[in-house]
């Protein structure tokens, strides 16, 4: 009897650990903007050559800065940009903040 009581407890034990780590996988994946997810925005229905892009610190909760160097068609120059995107309500990034940083 007592034995099956230590088993019942070591069955409820996993399932609780199973439990809290699989939530903390799927909280930790589904509240972050890859950089190949930024990337695809700054490159969408732009014809432009990506040569350079990072994550910036993260600014808050739901709030990431990407920093982005690039090649226009035809031209040799490298420009910069660094954008603002937003968590929207729905689990979506939206950008609302795009600048040239100083250098």
């Amino acid at each position: 009897m007592r034995g099956d009581m230590k088993k019942a407890n070591n069955c409820k034990r996993y399932l609780y650990l199973s439990t809290l780590l699989f939530l903390a996988v799927v909280t930790f994946s589904c509240g972050r903007l890859s950089q190949r997810t930024a990337n695809e925005r700054f490159l969408k229905n732009i014809r432009l050559t990506l040569s350079f892009s990072q994550k910036l610190v993260k600014a808050g909760e739901g709030v990431e800065y990407h920093h982005f160097a690039f090649k226009k068609p035809n031209d040799e120059n490298v420009y910069k940009e660094v954008w603002t995107f937003i968590q929207q309500d729905d689990g979506t990034w939206k950008v609302t903040g795009r600048w040239t940083p100083k250098e």
